[in-house]
């Protein structure tokens, strides 16, 4: 298979072939991303037609892809195009992000939103590999606790646990280091 960097390089050059060979090798893993984000609010066209317009706006802005990433630049649009179904679909949901800030228009605002994703990051690369694991499949991939629990080939009460001590130690990682957690917003 071709590299991530090598396929970006020759997608930002509009060549083609190389657009078919990233549709065939990605649909399965951007359509399983979608799907775990939509649940039970969409039919399969929907998710089709969701999985195809990652494709199209990946394609669309190529010139300004700014990674070497990707699997992850396109499961960042992916994420983006789900939520915004479910947006418009008056849908409540809840992501890692909006769980910590609430989104704002001030660009100031939108700057320390930015900051605090990054020390975000940082911090629950502090977690043990087992707690982030299950932080990041629960919160970024939207899986359910059953799902977790079957991949991991754990209790679905232990990764219950495991989420809230990991959350406990989140908050309190983001307390050492300087981030009062009282003071953030919430939705």
């Amino acid at each position: 298979m071709i590299s991530e960097d090598l396929l970006i390089k020759q997608a930002k050059q509009k060549n083609i072939n190389t657009l078919e060979k990233i549709i065939s090798n990605y649909t399965a893993y951007v359509s399983t991303i979608i799907k775990n984000i939509l649940r039970e609010h969409s039919n399969k066209e929907d998710l089709e037609e969701l999985t195809a317009d990652v494709f199209v706006v990946f394609w669309e802005h190529t010139n300004q892809i700014r990674t070497n990433n990707l699997s992850g630049y396109l499961a960042s649009i992916a994420r983006s195009r789900a939520y915004n179904y479910l947006k418009s679909k008056k849908i409540i949901f809840e992501s890692l992000e909006n769980v910590i800030i609430v989104d704002k228009t001030n660009v100031t605002e939108q700057m320390e939103k930015t900051e605090l994703s990054e020390i975000l990051q940082d911090t629950l690369y502090a977690l043990p590999e087992k707690e982030h694991e299950i932080m990041i499949r629960y919160y970024y991939y939207s899986q359910t606790v059953k799902e977790i629990s079957e991949e991991l080939k754990m209790n679905t009460a232990t990764i219950k646990t495991k989420l809230h001590r990991s959350r406990k130690k989140l908050r309190q990682l983001l307390i050492e280091r300087g981030y009062c957690y009282e003071e953030m917003e919430f939705i």
